[in-house]
């Protein structure tokens, strides 16, 4: 799927992904949480984008293998920073969910960003915690770098990086 970055895109490629989710028998719960987790990181590889002045396509592609999910978004933004990766990695898990409401509400404060939505400029309360959810609702959650001559890298600081590539694997088979 070849996505404009746009928070507009979110829409179609949640009814497109929702829609092979349930004809692949995947269960309301599970379809939930994959959405949950795969909106962040689109909504991140938008943000990427837009921060970088890149205009490029997003690419979404997925692949359904009995009760295995993966999923990978390629943006052309700067690549996810070391330290933004560490500090997630350093963050205890909440234990609870109010926890973690409670812990997003207080980050959430103040904290906005502008990105398009229909073409237009608008206010988006950036979180910071996409990273955190990702995780916390996928089996795995893999960063890597497209870079230039095609290289794929697990490097943050490589200098050649032209942007991310967010993995995420799910298998209902464990939840």
């Amino acid at each position: 799927m070849f996505l404009p970055p746009d928070l507009a895109s979110i829409r179609e490629f949640r009814r497109a992904l929702r829609q092979s989710l349930e004809e692949n028998t995947f269960i309301s719960k599970d379809i939930q949480q994959i959405e949950l987790a795969a909106d962040e990181a689109l909504t991140n590889s938008i943000s990427a984008n837009y921060n970088s002045s890149s205009e490029e396509t997003i690419i979404c592609r997925w692949i359904v293998d009995n009760s295995k999910f993966t999923l990978w978004i390629v943006d052309y933004g700067s690549g996810l920073k070391k330290e933004k990766i560490e500090e997630q990695v350093m963050e205890a898990k909440p234990s609870s969910l109010q926890e973690f409401l409670k812990k997003v509400k207080t980050y959430q404060e103040g904290k906005c960003e502008v990105l398009p939505n229909r073409g237009k400029l608008t206010q988006h309360r950036n979180l910071g915690k996409g990273l955190l959810i990702m995780q916390s609702l996928m089996d795995s959650v893999k960063i890597m770098y497209h870079c230039k001559e095609g290289r794929i890298s697990s490097d943050p600081t490589d200098s050649s990086i032209r942007g991310s590539i967010i993995e995420l694997a799910f298998d209902s088979k464990k939840h």
